[in-house]
């Protein structure tokens, strides 16, 4: 089963066009991390990539760090993608791992209140708590990146607001 996964997340992530970097061609992937696809943070990797992750939490310049969140709402809603680093003042700070992977699993806030509609509750979507605990290692292992975002409001966008 550990296999069989391992390589779906591999054929979404190739199929993506994301890749690890190749260490004998001077690792000249940009933003592709070398990553022990065996390690719990190397399947986080590539669990990060096939739940597409980086739609909603991944700032458009590339300065701004992996996964460190966005300045503008995800599509039709007032929710902004958090900053995922384990930054102490922005993002996550430092989790342990059981919690981020419950709050990925549950959409629920590390303080137990609920995420906006637009982060799903991956434990409905398939996600099992191995996978979620993956993600969290990646999460806890990315540098941290002070990159404040916007208060997200659950609120759908009224429609005509053109920002």
């Amino acid at each position: 089963m550990k296999v069989r996964l391992l390589a779906m997340l591999a054929a979404a992530v190739l199929a993506s066009g994301c890749r690890l970097r190749d260490q004998s061609s001077g690792g000249n992937d940009a933003g592709a991390p070398d990553v022990d696809v065996d390690s719990p943070s190397g399947q986080g990797y590539f669990a990060v990539q096939a739940r597409q992750c980086a739609q909603c939490h991944q700032s458009p310049d590339p300065a701004d760090g992996v996964l460190s969140g966005q300045d503008t709402p995800v599509p039709g809603s007032m929710a902004y993608g958090s900053n995922l680093t384990p930054d102490p003042d922005t993002g996550l700070d430092l989790q342990d791992a059981g919690t981020l992977a419950a709050s990925i699993l549950a959409a629920m806030a590390i303080d137990g209140g609920p995420l906006c509609p637009a982060m799903p509750a991956y434990g409905d979507a398939g996600m099992g708590r191995a996978e979620a605990l993956h993600i969290a290692a990646y999460l806890q292992g990315l540098t941290p990146v002070w990159h404040p975002v916007p208060p997200s409001t659950c609120a759908v966008k009224p429609a005509g607001d053109g920002g």
